[in-house]
């Protein structure tokens, strides 16, 4: 899984910042709900946690195709993926159904026609009552006013019943029509007028003149009243929109201030969120390297090792191939001596075969015994086991020589190394 960090106005737009393999992780925990997709990576050395704002299903299936870890998706009710449900906390969910509740009462208020006002009001009015009463029931024996919950704590009765007040002003305050009672200055004028009216036919007896100077001075009257009336409504007008014009003036500026507090934050937690990532990047990177020159250590050692034996086993093959060598010329030499000696004394024999003879018949076992090439059967019985000595080597062999026993053709035997000397053999070697 790579991360990537997007920057239009860098040169790379896209900046791998974190990296993560498929084999770190042995499972997976998927929780969706409405607004974003909660996935929690269970790993052998320490656990993950990403959010995922949009297609958290598309997320989930490319884990499900790419990678062999287990797969566990949170299973809830629907109304518990609603913003505010979520966690199931009560005082939370208290929030969320009070706002929730004030939306829809400004949607049925807009919906609903003005003739069922009244009797929303006066229904809110009775509930309210009721639950008033049952708040204060509830606090002292919480069955009796939570009779078809499973479980029945104050707590639960101190929650359920407020919102139930709550609601119940919500719809007081947005079901009132808002009509004023005040009498317009017009009214009063008109009033006034009626009066003197109601008065001047009762003096039925006065004059026409003294009726024509009262109606001119009620006409008078009339009208600096209503022009009294008419500058202050101006006024009160000006100052009204004056108060306005400051209020949204200072809402303005108390809304220009949240913003740039609320985007100065942002940037402190996107630059901090950023120092973050390139630090993880910055360990990621290390830990790779160090990862990657261990490897490189440990095959080297190991090439080194392997190296190091293939040496020392050709080493040895090289020195078993010198000793074999070397006794193949060592035996190659010794026969090529034992042919040139076998040589030089059988001409020497030659030369001194009258002499040897004479001298044979008086020592009398000097003359070897020859073995009949035809049958290798040994004909010497008196000196069997003695000097064995090899008739086309010019060799001989003691008891307990390398060749005693693979000696077995063209054998002469000799009752002493003297008498084999004598006849022109050599001792051998080994």
């Amino acid at each position: 899984m790579n991360f990537y960090e997007f920057n239009n106005n860098a040169q790379q737009n896209l900046m791998l910042i974190e990296r993560y393999e498929w084999a770190d992780f042995s499972s997976v925990t998927i929780d969706h709900s409405i607004a974003k997709s909660v996935f929690t990576f269970v790993g052998h050395d320490e656990n993950s946690d990403i959010t995922i704002e949009v297609k958290g299903k598309e997320v989930e299936q490319v884990i499900r195709n790419h990678s062999s870890m287990e797969v566990n998706v949170v299973k809830r009710p629907v109304w518990t993926k609603v913003l505010g449900y979520r966690s199931q906390t009560t005082l939370k969910m208290f929030m969320a159904s009070t706002v929730y509740t004030l939306i829809l009462l400004f949607i049925l208020h807009a919906l609903l026609p003005a003739a069922t006002h009244n009797f929303i009001m006066g229904l809110a009015l009775l509930i309210l009552f009721l639950s008033i009463i049952g708040l204060f029931i509830g606090l002292i024996k919480p069955k009796w006013a939570l009779p078809k919950f499973k479980v029945k704590t104050r707590k639960r009765v101190l929650f359920f019943y407020l919102y139930l007040i709550l609601s119940c002003f919500f719809i007081a305050g947005v079901f009132s029509d808002g009509e004023s009672t005040s009498t317009p200055a017009s009214t009063q004028v008109s009033s006034s007028q009626n009066s003197v009216t109601v008065a001047s036919k009762k003096d039925g007896a006065d004059s026409s003149e003294q009726k024509v100077e009262k109606n001119d001075s009620d006409k008078a009257v009339k009208e600096e009243k209503k022009q009294k009336a008419e500058e202050q409504a101006a006024k009160e007008e000006a100052k009204r929109k004056a108060d306005e014009q400051a209020a949204k003036e200072e809402a303005k500026r108390k809304a220009d201030e949240q913003a740039a507090k609320e985007e100065a934050k942002q940037k402190a937690e996107e630059q901090a969120a950023k120092e973050e990532a390139k630090q993880k990047a910055e360990e990621q990177a290390a830990k790779e390297e160090a990862k990657q020159k261990a490897e490189e250590q440990a095959a080297k050692e190991k090439a080194e090792q392997k190296a190091q034996e293939q040496a020392a086993k050709e080493e040895a093959e090289r020195k078993a191939q010198e000793q074999a060598a070397k006794q193949e010329a060592e035996r190659k030499a010794e026969e090529q001596a034992a042919k040139q000696e076998a040589e030089r004394k059988a001409q020497q024999a030659a030369s001194q075969q009258a002499t040897t003879s004479s001298s044979t018949s008086s020592s009398g076992n000097y003359k070897p015994f020859e073995n009949d090439p035809s049958d290798d059967q040994q004909s010497n019985m008196s000196c069997s086991g003695q000097i064995k000595g090899n008739k086309n080597s010019k060799i001989y062999h003691v008891p307990g020589g390398a060749y005693y026993d693979r000696t077995q053709d063209n054998i002469v035997w000799f009752c002493s190394e003297a008498d084999a000397q004598a006849a022109g053999y050599r001792e051998s070697q080994r």
